[in-house]
């Protein structure tokens, strides 16, 4: 279960303060009051994500997060990403089979066409609305590529490490998986007060790239280091996955 370290010390402070009940104390004795709460910070959680991620008509004024400053010919996750698939797809004599995790509005469309799907559990647009646990359920290695834009961000580290698992699993071996990660950042607009970015580090990265069978191709910033962006820079990553993952 993804635990938000916001949302469960926040509840748990509330319950102490009211109630003068210790949640950890009583977890032993009281093993169902600990599951509920467990339950209910979880679905606090993807509440809160779900309007997070919501469409919104005054997306520009309110600082939403799809609104983030783009600069698509200059950032690494932009054209120079649709570059580099191009690339990928002229070696290739078969025409590459591509999953967009979180994809939003779905707007990587528009340029890779039909042999690209897109996956989101809070946008419409996807072609499946569904997260990536429940994509990558009982699903065999079958993308060329995969693009994970900023979709695997929220959680603790068990969490992180349990979708970043699923993602690799879903790539042939010898395949590639791009990556945009938050170092932590949490945005300006209050739709993110509750929203746990985990704080991904270069360490963490390499770390788990080598646990899951994968080559850290490229480490270092999304956009040029001396740009100006909105709530701040992000990691990119290109990872290749070098052995069968089970």
């Amino acid at each position: 279960m993804r635990i938000n370290k916001k949302i469960i010390g926040d509840l748990a402070n509330f319950i102490e303060m009211r109630y003068k009940i210790s949640v950890t104390d009583t977890q032993e004795k009281y093993p169902e009051l600990f599951k509920s709460f467990m339950r209910m910070q979880f679905w606090l959680d993807e509440i809160g994500l779900a309007n997070y991620f919501a469409e919104n008509e005054n997306a520009e004024e309110d600082g939403t997060y799809w609104q983030q400053q783009l600069k698509w010919e200059t950032r690494k996750t932009g054209q120079q990403l649709l570059d580099k698939i191009a690339e990928i797809q002229d070696n290739n004599s078969d025409e590459l089979k591509i999953l967009d995790v979180g994809c939003g509005d779905n707007e990587w469309k528009q340029h890779l066409g039909a042999r690209l799907t897109g996956i989101d559990p809070f946008n419409s647009n996807a072609d499946f609305n569904i997260g990536i646990s429940e994509y990558a359920f009982d699903r065999k290695p079958e993308y060329d590529i995969i693009l994970a834009l900023g979709s695997i961000n929220f959680g603790d580290q068990i969490e992180i490490e349990k979708q970043l698992s699923q993602v690799v699993n879903l790539v042939k071996p010898g395949g590639k998986i791009f990556f945009r990660f938050n170092p932590g950042i949490t945005h300006g607009n209050a739709g993110a007060k509750w929203i746990d970015f985990f704080p991904y580090t270069e360490e963490f990265i390499n770390d788990i790239a080598t646990k899951l069978n994968c080559k850290v191709n490229e480490l270092g910033w999304d956009h040029p280091k001396d740009s100006e962006v909105r709530w701040g820079n992000r990691y990119y990553s290109e990872w290749t996955k070098t052995v069968k993952f089970n």
